[in-house]
């Protein structure tokens, strides 16, 4: 989440917003559990680690990625070169998520039973609230949600869109399979299983937390993992149609964003 965050940030805003991710996490946390001073001490110093760790050994990939990046622009955007880059990301987000899984088993193993029950609660009532607002949704409010959403990201870097690009991006958007409903149902499962381990609190229960977690994607239902593969690959051709129509001043737009982003990233890793 927090490496999302610093990429959508924009370039100026990257040193400054990841210098402070920890800030961001420590809210985040906050928003679910009341840690104790030396909970919080111990928690600080663990992300503080963590997070050393992510600029030393990971920054330096996403550096490379950037500039990946601009080669497969000049290279027209082959469909193969970017579906490997897609790959490229997928495996740097799961990277991350062992040393996180780390540091939040390592801080449950300092709750009390109170603080667990009130976190259970909290995972419970925010699964409540999801539910109730995606739901709600018909089929093309949701399909304008995710409409308004690529137009947006992509703008963001790109400038204004063409109407050929608006137009891709809505026909892109009718071609997915709508993911909200099994999404919250894993979701639901998912939580009132890590939930009763919690609530249980067995000696082993980091060890079944960990096997709950490894076994999440097999546990799916086939459609959701089918739904999932699909939009996948309609979000890449996506997105590949959409950086093939820019125009000049777009394409300007684009390297010097993309570039200053590496720049800023190099910097805070420490590389050239």
């Amino acid at each position: 989440m927090c490496l999302m965050l610093c990429l959508i940030s924009g370039c100026s805003a990257t040193q400054f917003i990841y210098n402070r991710v920890d800030i961001v996490i420590r809210w985040y946390l906050d928003d679910y559990v009341s840690l104790s001073r030396d909970q919080q001490a111990q928690f600080d110093e663990r992300l503080d680690d963590l997070l050393s760790w992510h600029r030393q050994e990971e920054l330096p990939s996403y550096v490379t990625l950037l500039d990946e990046t601009l080669v497969i622009l000049d290279e027209g955007v082959p469909v193969e070169s970017a579906r490997l880059m897609a790959d490229t990301i997928e495996a740097a987000a799961n990277r991350i998520q062992g040393p996180f899984l780390d540091l939040l088993l390592s801080t449950g193993q300092t709750l009390d039973r109170s603080q667990r029950r009130g976190f259970v609660e909290t995972l419970l009532a925010k699964q409540d609230e999801l539910e109730a607002d995606r739901l709600a949704r018909d089929d093309e409010d949701y399909r304008t949600d995710i409409a308004a959403r690529f137009d947006e990201q992509m703008s963001d870097y790109l400038g204004p869109l063409s109407d050929r690009q608006t137009e891709r991006i809505r026909s892109g958007v009718m071609e997915m399979t709508r993911l909200d409903t099994f999404w919250l149902a894993d979701r639901r499962v998912w939580i009132t299983t890590l939930s009763e381990i919690l609530i249980a609190d067995s000696a082993d229960w980091p060890q079944q937390v960990r096997a709950l977690i490894a076994g999440r994607d097999e546990a799916q239902l086939p459609a959701y993992r089918e739904g999932i593969d699909h939009n996948g690959e309609v979000i890449l051709q996506l997105v590949r149609d959409v950086l093939i129509l820019r125009s000049s001043k777009q394409d300007n737009k684009l390297r010097r964003r993309l570039s200053a982003l590496r720049d800023d990233l190099a910097q805070l890793a420490g590389v050239d």
